[in-house]
């Protein structure tokens, strides 16, 4: 995949001011991603907007997520929906918050007077997690039992066969599972409140000669848009409204 600097060099060589499209990695999880959905999801969609109202069209190509951080560090693509972690940045800049995703706990319907927050209470069954992903503090106290899994799906599925307690995951991601699989609604269902929300950005390598220009568009093009409404109205026709920052 070009990068966007190659493209502007060869641009310049043909007399052409024309910017190069700019390449995103992304990864599938809907609904906020995914080559599946309208306009491949809001987040694509929002980020397309803002690139093209700062002049720049977008070409985005679906990952597994370890490629996607390889290919931001070796700045062949900007990265779209990354949570920040000290590791991170010392890799990349970021762009202003795009949208807050909330993570906390799925249970089933048959099970809903058993409230998560009692002391003890995470510690008395077995908890489904995604495999290598994120982990708030309250998963990390010792004597919590794990159950790894590919995913939010999986667990879900898990859950409603009684093989974990809880499941554990992105609260839009899980509801997304959930109303797409009628043996999922009959049995499963999101516990309130969340444990947390992470911000969501499109991150670009510190050494990416243009990170400095393709954030400040992006940024100018994602003001535009929650200026004018745009930027709502999208989140909102996913369904998604309440995940802006």
């Amino acid at each position: 995949m070009a990068s966007a600097l190659a493209g502007q060099q060869g641009a310049m060589a043909s007399g052409s001011t024309a910017k190069a499209p700019v390449s995103i990695c992304v990864g599938n999880f809907p609904p906020f991603n995914s080559p599946r959905l309208p306009k491949q999801g809001p987040v694509i969609e929002i980020a397309s907007e803002a690139f093209r109202r700062a002049g720049y069209a977008v070409q985005t190509q679906f990952m597994p997520w370890a490629r996607i951080l390889k290919e931001g560090e070796d700045r062949k693509c900007l990265i779209l929906g990354i949570w920040r972690n000290p590791q991170r940045d010392m890799t990349f800049n970021y762009s202003l918050s795009i949208l807050q995703q909330e993570l906390g706990f799925f249970g089933r319907h048959d099970a809903i007077s058993k409230d998560w927050r009692e002391a003890g209470a995470l510690q008395q069954g077995l908890i489904g997690v995604e495999r290598g992903s994120y982990l708030p503090p309250a998963l990390q106290e010792p004597g919590l039992r794990l159950d790894l899994s590919g995913g939010i799906k999986l667990n879900l599925q898990k859950l409603a066969r009684g093989r974990v307690e809880l499941a554990f995951g992105n609260k839009d991601s899980g509801q997304y599972a959930i109303k797409n699989e009628p043996g999922l609604q009959e049995a499963v269902q999101w516990l309130p409140p969340g444990l947390e929300r992470k911000d969501t950005y499109l991150a670009c390598a510190k050494n990416h000669p243009e990170q400095e220009a393709l954030l400040s568009a992006f940024n100018q093009g994602l003001r535009s848009m929650r200026a004018d409404g745009s930027f709502q109205r999208i989140l909102k026709e996913a369904g998604l409204a309440s995940a802006a920052p």
